[in-house]
């Protein structure tokens, strides 16, 4: 008899931890991620047309996300935005979740992080 309570008590309490669980968004790493994105396109966009060297920033729900690019001198415009891209398409899908990276070879660098920096 003790038997036939516990089973309805224990589906309560399970379906009470997947209703809390599914309740409670985590919006924290999607504006992070929305940032990250918004960064690395903003860089690969923005680096040719400032001299080859451009920090920005961008921040959501108070989460800053700060990003610096380099390309070297000598690449045609073309050439320097093509390598950023690339970079970005890098570190956005190849460094999942993490809060910063950096893609350096050496004509040109792309770097992201949750705090400001300087190079």
């Amino acid at each position: 008899m003790a038997v036939f309570w516990r089973i309805p008590a224990i589906e309560i309490w399970f379906f009470c931890i997947c209703v809390n669980v599914h309740c409670l968004p985590d919006t924290t790493v999607i504006a992070y991620g929305h940032n990250v994105d918004w960064i690395v396109n903003n860089l690969a966009d923005q680096t040719t047309r400032n001299g080859y060297n451009y920090c920005t920033q961008a921040t959501e729900l108070g989460q800053g996300c700060y990003g610096h690019a380099l390309c070297a001198g000598h690449l045609l415009s073309f050439d320097c935005n093509l390598c950023l891209v690339n970079a970005g398409y890098d570190l956005t899908n190849g460094c999942l979740d993490n809060t910063g990276a950096q893609e350096q070879l050496k004509d040109y660098r792309m770097r992201y992080e949750n705090y400001e920096f300087t190079e």
